[in-house]
């Protein structure tokens, strides 16, 4: 199957387009929907879990483009996040240790 907007191949199970985001599909109904409320919550997980996020990102590509697109981006925040707190902590302790070793 072929998307409408973009031409690129899809699955036939598809609902959405994962290369343009165009829906394709209609879903079965009782689906649940990707409405905000479930990406705030999604999102929030991601950054606090972020490896949970990678999964889920992985998982909903297909599916639910815009939540694995906030569990993405929230699960890559705070992976950097982390980085630069722990980058920022090391070079806070060698100034530290720096300056205890020039009083002696």
């Amino acid at each position: 199957m072929y998307c409408r907007n973009c031409g690129k191949e899809i699955s036939e199970k598809a609902y959405v387009c994962p290369n343009c985001g165009v829906l394709v599909n209609q879903p079965p109904k009782g689906q649940i929907a990707d409405d905000n409320g479930s990406k705030v919550g999604w999102g929030f997980l991601s950054y606090f879990v972020p490896i949970a996020g990678l999964i889920l990102f992985c998982i909903w590509r297909t599916e639910r483009p815009k939540t694995s697109k906030v569990c993405g981006i929230c699960a890559l925040v705070s992976f950097l996040v982390s980085v630069a707190v722990a980058i920022l902590y090391i070079v806070l302790a060698f100034v530290f240790a720096a300056g205890v070793i020039q009083h002696f």
